[in-house]
């Protein structure tokens, strides 16, 4: 299973890095439309010192000490009070610290100011889920979904986290698809790592078009609707071959006719990840692109 550019919120402080200015701006209409602050326009404001600040602050974000980061960010937004790229860099130390309450009262100021952010509005719809407000957790997610509709966020931008649920001594992370990806059209990704990070499981909403004939044939008036099925299925991590490719075995556990929404996505993603059901069908030794 090959994922195509995909993002998690931990690395959505990162992406005015990753993609370049013009990825960042507007790209509907220019007429009355904000410009947004890019961390090449934060860092042409920095003195030496300051910009060593935030070069030890990305520095220790890529080495998972959260808390480091976030007193140096903390620090600089001193200097810069009220800075949008700070801020969300600072919402992104605190939502990785598990600090989902703070994250939230950053953010949701941020996102009233500028509706067009899309980096504050996917934080923001983690922060809603991880804090239990379903409600903003579920706006969040349409609102991502019109900013893609009408070309804000990044060509290239195709999934961001919504939740990490701990699921006993293990994490599972969830992510939602802006469009469909890969040769299963993934609508819906979520990881299961252990206690060191280690990636045990991807679980994910497929809607397969291997599968759409089949579904047209039993709900023809749905299908001319464009209403598809859906499926979930796992990839469990099964070592590697004799030839050293990574392996995979896929089990399909259930369909779903139309799309479901992300609760019920959710607490099927949260019963497999927990042990329960197991597959109706499933294939072994699948190598890894």
């Amino acid at each position: 299973m090959k994922s195509g550019l995909s993002f998690s919120v931990a690395f959505l402080a990162a992406l005015a890095l990753l993609f370049p200015a013009a990825d960042q701006a507007q790209t509907g209409p220019s007429s009355g439309t904000a410009q947004h602050e890019t961390t090449q326009d934060l860092l042409a404001k920095l003195n030496p010192l300051q910009k060593q600040q935030f070069d030890d602050a990305s520095k220790a974000y890529g080495e998972h000490r959260y808390a480091d980061s976030l007193v140096l960010h903390q620090a600089l937004l001193k200097d810069f009070p009220g800075d949008p790229i700070l801020l969300k860099f600072l919402s992104s130390d605190t939502l990785q610290s598990g600090d989902a309450a703070s994250a939230l009262a950053t953010l949701k100021p941020l996102a009233q100011a500028d509706p067009d952010d899309w980096q504050a509005a996917a934080m923001l719809a983690r922060a809603c889920a991880e804090t239990g407000d379903k409600a903003c957790r579920d706006a969040e997610i349409a609102h991502m979904l019109d900013l893609h509709a009408r070309g804000i966020t990044p060509p290239r931008f195709q999934q961001y986290a919504v939740e990490n649920v701990k699921v006993g001594d293990k994490n599972l992370l969830i992510n939602t698809s802006l469009v469909p990806w890969g040769n299963y059209k993934i609508y819906a990704m979520a990881k299961l790592t252990d206690g060191a990070g280690k990636l045990l499981m991807s679980i994910t909403l497929e809607s397969n078009d291997f599968d759409q004939p089949g579904f047209a044939k039993e709900h023809a008036e749905d299908a001319a609707k464009g209403v598809r099925r859906f499926s979930i299925d796992t990839y469990t991590e099964t070592g590697t071959d004799s030839s050293g490719n990574r392996t995979q075995t896929q089990g399909l556990y259930k369909f779903i006719d139309g799309q479901p929404s992300y609760e019920i996505i959710r607490g099927e993603f949260l019963k497999i990840a927990g042990g329960q059901g197991a597959p109706i069908a499933g294939r072994t030794n699948l190598k890894v692109p």
